[in-house]
């Protein structure tokens, strides 16, 4: 079997979580065509999951719509705090979509959505959520606006204490094991989780994921004692394959791994503003830049000369399975 590389990009606006930065710059997705090209030499088609404020912006539509030219995707990417309609819980702060009420949701997510068709000419089918922000209603409401495949899951994962206006962050633990290397249904929409696996003693398999699902996320004194004594053994750390995340050899192994476990799918993710310096907290400098596409070109060389992953666009992963 075939495993598809799929590159998803959060396109957003400068900055975006930096509380005193409400005034909106877009040098990061006006900056994108060094990185379009960087992909361009690799073989690698990208997945732009856009912003509405982005999709707002003609000079960023104007490089985007090459990128779309030449073999990208354009997908929708929900920041629901710079989307209309506005309310006061916007000011000020990053609240999740479920923070808000039904009709006020469904409303930004088709306001998003219609900014990205208008500036594309195409409807988006690809999405993922602002600060990974998914529950059952938004799966219903973006299946009711024609998308067909979403990638908001981080399995392992808990963002309950990053906080949105009142409410936690979600917990995607229970996501570790079971399906994360695969493409799953999710009502009527495809998940694509982003890739997440386990290196280790312990190995990458179930026994590893399941000792990360329930010992490395708990609070509890115990357990980050046991977290501790695992990562520093080198019995088991939990991978998030993601450029800047962990050492590019970690980077490496990981999306190695997981072409021995059978994914059918490694999905990469990173923020535009993450591929230009100053205008998003991991990337400071030219330096991290540098970083960033080292860690790009490592994980995508090293996945080709396995000889059995081809990279694709969101969509196009799915519809090759």
């Amino acid at each position: 079997m075939n495993i598809s590389l799929v590159l998803t990009i959060d396109t957003e606006p400068d900055n975006q979580w930096s509380r005193g930065a409400r005034e909106l710059t877009f040098a990061n997705t006006r900056g994108l065509r060094r990185f379009i090209d960087f992909l361009r030499r690799l073989g690698a088609p990208a997945t732009y999951l856009t912003s509405y404020t982005v999709a707002r912006d003609p000079e960023s539509v104007r490089v985007l719509r090459e990128a779309a030219g030449g073999g990208d995707e354009i997908g929708g990417h929900l920041h629901a705090w710079e989307t209309p309609p506005l309310t006061a819980a916007d000011e000020g702060a990053h609240p999740y979509i479920y923070e808000y009420d039904a009709d006020v949701r469904l409303a930004k997510l088709r306001t998003m959505t219609a900014a990205v068709e208008d500036a594309f000419g195409v409807h988006p089918v690809s999405y993922r959520a602002g600060r990974w922000g998914l529950d059952e209603i938004e799966v219903r409401n973006l299946a009711e606006l024609g998308y067909r495949f979403d990638t908001s899951v981080v399995p392992g994962h808990d963002f309950g204490p990053s906080r949105g206006l009142s409410r936690p962050g979600p917990d995607f633990r229970r996501r570790l094991d079971g399906t994360p290397t695969h493409p799953y249904r999710l009502g009527e929409l495809w998940e694509v989780p982003v890739s997440v696996t386990t290196l280790g003693g312990l190995g990458s398999g179930r026994l590893g994921a399941v000792l990360a699902r329930t010992v490395f996320s708990r609070p509890d004194t115990a357990a980050r004692a046991v977290t501790k004594m695992m990562r520093t053994s080198g019995l088991c750390r939990m991978i998030w394959v993601r450029p800047l995340r962990h050492s590019r050899s970690d980077l490496v192994r990981a999306a190695l791994s997981l072409v021995r476990q059978g994914a059918s799918v490694i999905n990469i993710m990173t923020h535009s503003s993450e591929c230009y310096p100053g205008t998003g907290p991991a990337t400071r400098s030219e330096d991290d830049v540098g970083r960033l596409y080292g860690d790009f070109e490592a994980i995508i060389t090293a996945l080709r000369a396995t000889g059995q992953v081809t990279p694709r666009t969101l969509s196009e992963a799915l519809t090759a399975r």
